[in-house]
């Protein structure tokens, strides 16, 4: 620094004790007031849009499971009934190969359901030894 720079800053030291604020502190306290509440103001009508379209999809999906809801209750009534006919029914002797592949196509789901069952438990058990 030069000694010019030096005698400013201790002659504008001397003149002020605090820094000329002309009221800027103020307004920037309230412009960011003004932001805050607008920005609260936003997000009440972003949950309130948010809730609206929640209920909308809500009454719409009311409304396809009310049209349809039996239909497809009953179709799977009738396949669950299928398939435990399937499995509960041994092969017979006149359809041997219609039989037993619905049989084995029933039977495989549960067989992949045990064995994703069994891999999710080591998995967890695995998981739960290293912590």
């Amino acid at each position: 620094m030069t000694d010019f720079d030096t005698l400013l800053k201790a002659s504008f030291a001397e003149a002020h004790d605090e820094p000329a604020d002309d009221g800027f502190s103020v307004q920037v306290g309230r412009a960011v007031a003004r932001r805050e509440t607008e920005l609260k103001l936003r997000g009440a009508a972003y949950t309130v849009g948010m809730t609206a379209a929640a209920a909308a999809i809500a009454y719409g999906a009311y409304a396809v499971a009310s049209a349809y809801g039996q239909d497809l209750l009953a179709s799977a009534g009738l396949e669950i009934a299928r398939a435990h006919g399937a499995l509960s029914s041994a092969p017979s002797v006149s359809q041997p190969f219609q039989t037993a592949l619905q049989s084995l196509g029933a039977g495989m789901a549960q067989i992949l359901l045990v064995t994703a069952a069994l891999a999710g438990g080591a998995v967890a058990y695995r998981a739960a030894q290293q912590d």
